[in-house]
This record gives structure tokens, C-alpha cells and sequence, in this order.
């Protein structure tokens, strides 16, 4: 017996229903998706940037697969880098610096007048935080820190949840970096010693009694540009026990990823991007270029090239590089 072909009928009530109910589970369906990607973004969940990056004046930030930087040309702008399309657009005119990106907003220091200020990753709804002259801002889930330099260069941070903000240290900072308790700094009124300020006593106590500008933390160890001993990179302890030269590595504008625990990169003597593997002791040359103020992000390097006084992005996957200013 020979099958029948199933024709649709329109006139025929369960035939209508039917289309109508696979209608309504297709229009869900491309709903849900939608809603999932909007509400469900690769938001940063505990920092807007890494403390080396801010050390190095915060030229870059990330969230969500997007890369955030200040370009030069055609004035100051906030540009937004699509890592997996290669898309870039301007989507805020401002001269920012020390970027962390944080939950969908964009927080940065206006370069034009040392004002804290946030806004939407599309470069809307702008909010000013802080009236005053600032820098090294570092933003965390709980906590805005930043050096007001009007202020005597005094250590601040801000509350996330209403943005009060609160007096730190009295000591006169340069740069500023935290890592888990405590919050490290350069003190130049100490011939730009190291101290360390305890965030839970307010405690301030001395780490290196030195001269040094260049510091980073990395796998529990400060490391750090020896001035007195022709800028070989040391490393120590937290509490600054156990200081010792890193043989054969000089070099200033150290850097550090949470995403490469193998290596420190840094500006060599030579002028160079190096990075060294802080078990062999080899040394790599990332750029050949003369660069300053070291920045990682995931895959990619922000830098100054000091050759032509422009910005660079460096891409560690594939080499390639292209200017920002």
C-alpha cells in the first residue's frame, strides 16, 4: 500500500496550530540566544587591569574579547580593538590614561585634568568620580585606588559600592601596586624606596631601602632594577628578605603577565623588548624597538617606542605590529 504525502492545510485548525507553536519555538529560541549573549558577556570579575600594567601608566585594558587603548591621531579618543574580528573604532574623545576596564565600564584618568572618570564600554553615560589631580588608578571588584598628586602625592582608594573615598598612607608615593593585603609603592621622599602599606591595619613599613623606579610583582617575588649596581634586575621577597641579583639581566620598565608565569619582560640596556625565563635565566627579544612603559594583555603588548615617541601593538602570536599613534 502505497504511503500518502503529508500536505499542510492551512484551512485545517491542528496544521495551523502546529506551524504557529514551531513559529513561536523558533522566535524563543533566536531570543534566548540573543539574551544570553547580552547578559552573559566575559566580564573582568575581580581587576580592570593588571598592577603592572598601571605601574607602566595603564596604556591598555581588556574585557569581553576587546582591547581598549588611547589613540594620538585626529586628538585624544578611547579606540576599542575586536580581538577575533580585527575591528576598531573610536568610541570616546578623551585624553585617558591609567585604563581599566571593569563590568562593562571604562575607568580612566582624564589626561586633560587628572579627573577620575568612568563610562560604558560604548562610550556612553559619562561620570566623573574624583575632582582632583590623579594617577595610578587601579580598579578592583571592592576598591578604586589612585594616588591624588595634589594631595602631596598621598595613597587613596574609593569605594565601589558608593565611591567615598579614603586616605590611605601620608607618605608621598610615585606608583603604586597591589597584591593580596597589601598595596606596594615607590615612596620618593625615601629616595624612592619601596614600601609596602598593610590594607587591613593601615600599617606602613619599609621594604627596600633604595633607589629604584622599576618594579613588578610575579610568583611571590618582587623584582626590581638595582640603580646601584648598573640597573641588573634583583629579585626578593615580599617582605624584602633575601635580595639577590637575577645574573646576567639588566634592564628597566619590568613588566609581568598573570598568563605567563614563566617570564619577566623589560626593556633591555640596549633599548630592546626582552622577556627572560626566570627558571634558565634565557633571554628572548620580543622587538627590536626602543621601547618603555610594558604592557601584556592576554596575547598582545602595548608599548611606547621611544624611537619615534609613538605606540605600538604588538601581537606575541602571530609578530605582527602596527601603530596607535
Amino acid at each position: 500500500m502505497a504511503k500518502s504525502k503529508f500536505k499542510i492545510n492551512l484551512r485545517n485548525r491542528q496544521h495551523r496550530i502546529a506551524i504557529i507553536t514551531i513559529i513561536m519555538a523558533v522566535i524563543l529560541i533566536a531570543i534566548s540566544i540573543i539574551l544570553f549573549n547580552l547578559f552573559n558577556k566575559a566580564y573582568n570579575d575581580y581587576e580592570g587591569n593588571s598592577p603592572s600594567n598601571i605601574v607602566n601608566n595603564g596604556l591598555a585594558a581588556s574585557e569581553d574579547g576587546n582591547l581598549f587603548y588611547t589613540k594620538f591621531d585626529s586628538g585624544f579618543k578611547i579606540y576599542k580593538y575586536d580581538i577575533k574580528s580585527g575591528n576598531e573604532k573610536a568610541i570616546y574623545p578623551v585624553n585617558a590614561k591609567y585604563l581599566n576596564v571593569f563590568s562593562g565600564y571604562v575607568y580612566f584618568i582624564d589626561g586633560s585634568n587628572g579627573n577620575i572618570k568612568r563610562i560604558t564600554v560604548s562610550g556612553t553615560d559619562e561620570l566623573l568620580l574624583k575632582d582632583s589631580i590623579c594617577s595610578h588608578l587601579y580598579v578592583t571588584k571592592d576598591w578604586i585606588y589612585y594616588i591624588d598628586n595634589k594631595e602631596n602625592n598621598t595613597i587613596y582608594r574609593m569605594s565601589m559600592y558608593d565611591f567615598a573615598s579614603e586616605k590611605l598612607a601620608e607618605e608621598n608615593a610615585a606608583s603604586i601596586m597591589v597584591n593580596d593585603d597589601f598595596l606596594y609603592f615607590i615612596n620618593y621622599l625615601d629616595n624612592n624606596s619601596i614600601y609596602r602599606l598593610n590594607l587591613s591595619t593601615k600599617e606602613v613599613s619599609a621594604v627596600l631601602r633604595q633607589h629604584t623606579i622599576f618594579y613588578t610583582i610575579k610568583n611571590n617575588k618582587i623584582y626590581y632594577t638595582n640603580t646601584s649596581d648598573e640597573s641588573y634586575i634583583y629579585s626578593m621577597n615580599l617582605d624584602g628578605s633575601e635580595s639577590k641579583r637575577v645574573e646576567g639581566v639588566k634592564g628597566w620598565f619590568l613588566s609581568s603577565s598573570s598568563s605567563d608565569s614563566d617570564h619577566l619582560y623589560f626593556k633591555s640596556t640596549t633599548g630592546s623588548l626582552k622577556k627572560v625565563n626566570l627558571q634558565t635565566l634565557n633571554q628572548m627579544t620580543v622587538s627590536n624597538d626602543d621601547c618603555a612603559y610594558i604592557n601584556i594583555i592576554n596575547n598582545f603588548i602595548v608599548y611606547l617606542n621611544q624611537d619615534d615617541n609613538s605606540y605600538y601593538l604588538l601581537d606575541l602570536l602571530t609578530g605582527n605590529g602596527r601603530i596607535l599613534r
